[in-house]
């Protein structure tokens, strides 16, 4: 029988007012890029200041 692990919340703290959110309650703020560059960013409840843990990534020239 296998028995499933709980979820891991992975915690996020904004930088501006320091309260810290469980991922999942965040809204995400994502910019609707044409190309997805695989950003991390969200809007803390809060205080609204968007919260980046992945910033967005250069266009590459070829």
């Amino acid at each position: 029988m296998v028995i499933p692990l709980p979820e891991n919340p992975i915690k996020i703290t904004c930088t501006h007012c320091g309260k810290t959110w469980d991922k999942k309650q965040l809204e995400r703020s994502c910019s609707n890029c044409f190309a997805c560059t695989g950003c991390e960013a969200y809007i803390c409840p809060e205080c609204r200041y968007e919260i980046v843990v992945v910033p967005i990534k250069p266009m590459k020239k070829n």
